[in-house]
């Protein structure tokens, strides 16, 4: 992953749900006001972090063997920003594991105020090595993980 949009991992539990948090630093590049208004993180990654964190569940879940692919998202809400400070906290869910893919819903909160849902997101299981090396993700975990055990 290029770009980390989660920062770090809290808890999950194989192939049900994955928890984590994304800080928004004062000095995320993005962050500038560009139609004159105050500084947030732009919607779409806000939405890339979301993604990224199921994305950790199917590797987490597969044992690093398969990664997802986002092959559809039927519903995303954006309830409001997320300004330089602030820290979105976020759930992962697994809806059901079909044929086809993982299909995933989640939510992120600001405290307790909602700022992202979404559900009918299909991601279809890739062979890892395709995309990324394994032992490259696993280091990366270890970073971004409090604990190293899944919650059973």
């Amino acid at each position: 992953m290029k770009f980390r949009f989660v920062d770090r991992i809290v808890s999950w539990t194989p192939n049900e749900r994955i928890r984590g948090r994304k800080a928004v630093s004062f000095e995320e590049y993005e962050l500038k006001a560009a139609f004159g208004g105050g500084a947030h993180l732009p919607p779409s990654l806000l939405l890339e972090s979301f993604l990224q964190l199921g994305n950790w569940l199917i590797l987490l879940s597969t044992d690093f063997a398969h990664c997802g692919l986002i092959v559809r998202l039927d519903e995303v809400h954006f309830d409001g920003e997320v300004g330089p400070g602030e820290q979105v906290d976020m759930e992962v869910v697994v809806v059901r594991r079909r044929e086809d893919g993982w299909e995933l819903a989640g939510e992120g909160r600001v405290g307790s105020r909602m700022v992202i849902r979404g559900a009918g997101c299909l991601a279809a299981p890739v062979p890892t090595i395709e995309l990324y090396d394994p032992a490259d993700l696993r280091v990366l975990h270890a970073e971004l993980a409090q604990t190293q055990e899944a919650v059973r």
